[in-house]
């Protein structure tokens, strides 16, 4: 008995060094659109550091100086997936300054039109263009820059920063993908978004993306939030004519205005999964990039398959193309693909699909460059 929980231990502790854990990073970023200093939170999923052949979308997650926010998405994909899903989440914070007297209400709402700006949440507004010029010219470069990020960008926001990431759709419209706007108030600046939702040219949505937006009991406070949302919901609903926005609108009436956030995003995230991220996956480019592809295998005998997202990688017939022989130990592809490229290495069938170095069980994934060399390390097959 004592050998066996040795043994036991010592498989513990191997299996936990195997796989490293999942990260979360400090970084700091000097804005010049903001002028300020500010602090992102950037989560990686657990082996991002081993699997060096895996890229992944991005959540930004808003008002994340309250942790809570950025803590809860990067915790229940997980979970609401089935591990089958992962991402990089990226915390934007927006804390108060007392240095500069500058709040969370600076960045998320724009210069009053139709209010005194004095008057206008008591001078606390007025920058959101400045900050989402810092999001989308200072944020999404540096995590793009240092990470192995894919296409698709998803923005979650609770409260004015929900009603931020629906000013940024219409301000700047291919920075997100998917909005996950979590009671969003719609009647600052006397319904100045829900006029900008109404007038706004939606021909300018040239990929398919997705709005999600709930409400909780905020009526019962603020009076003015359910007469400015029903306008929305009612255009959004029977007048928006668009094949280019799916919109999902939920009642959380029995929440509060902050109880809300986990069930609606935990409703929202899964019907991205359930109805959005698959046909997401599909896309490509429409440009096409001629790389080769080289493989070291430990058999000079090893006839190698390669099987991946597209026609030229096979459409995932494990037996469809075989990599052509260079050397004892090396295989090559010369082939022209369009990003993102996933793929896998088989023997011309799943059963022996390959193990490939520095990637645990994930699909290959690469964002082609023209003309670029991408080599690999195949260390054994499932038989």
């Amino acid at each position: 008995m004592k050998n066996s929980l040795i043994l036991f231990f010592f498989l513990f502790l191997v299996s936990s060094k195997a796989q490293e854990i999942a990260k979360i990073e400090n970084i700091k970023i000097n804005s010049k659109e903001l002028q300020q200093e500010r602090e992102i939170l950037i989560y990686t999923p657990q082996s991002y550091n081993e699997n060096l052949y895996s890229s992944y979308d991005v959540i930004y997650v808003f008002d994340a100086h309250a942790r809570e926010f950025f803590d809860y998405v990067h915790s229940v994909i997980s979970f609401l997936s089935n591990t089958s899903k992962k991402f990089i989440v990226v915390g934007i914070t927006s804390p108060y300054n007392e240095k500069l007297d500058y709040s969370r209400n600076n960045d998320f709402l724009p210069y009053p039109k139709n209010t005194n700006p004095k008057d206008f949440y008591n001078g606390y507004s007025g920058n959101a263009d400045n900050f989402l010029r810092y999001v989308n010219n200072e944020v999404v470069p540096y995590i793009e820059s240092n990470y192995r990020t894919l296409n698709h960008r998803t923005a979650v926001g609770h409260s004015l920063s929900a009603s931020f990431i629906v000013y940024a759709m219409l301000n700047e419209t291919n920075l997100f993908d998917n909005y996950i706007a979590i009671s969003p108030n719609f009647s600052f600046d006397k319904e100045r978004l829900v006029n900008d939702i109404k007038q706004f040219d939606y021909t300018k949505i040239k990929n398919n993306k997705f709005l999600y937006i709930s409400h909780a009991n905020e009526a019962q406070n603020w009076k003015k939030w359910k007469p400015a949302r029903e306008k929305v919901y009612s255009f959004l609903q029977d007048s928006l004519k668009t094949d280019k926005l799916k919109v999902v609108i939920k009642d959380y009436s029995t929440e509060t205005h902050w109880s809300t956030f986990a069930p609606s995003f935990n409703t929202a995230i899964q019907y991205y999964f359930d109805n959005i991220y698959e046909n997401q996956q599909k896309e490509l480019s429409a440009e096409a990039y001629e790389i080769t592809i080289n493989v070291k295998v430990p058999n000079k005998e090893d006839e190698i398959y390669i099987t991946g997202n597209q026609i030229n990688l096979g459409n995932w017939n494990p037996s469809l193309i075989k990599m052509n022989k260079k050397s004892d130990f090396e295989r090559e592809l010369k082939v022209k693909v369009h990003s993102p490229a996933q793929f896998k290495f088989t023997k011309g069938s799943w059963e022996t699909e390959a193990e490939v170095k520095k990637n645990i069980s994930e699909n290959i994934t690469i964002i082609p460059k023209k003309g670029k060399e991408y080599s690999f390390e195949i260390v054994g097959f499932n038989q």
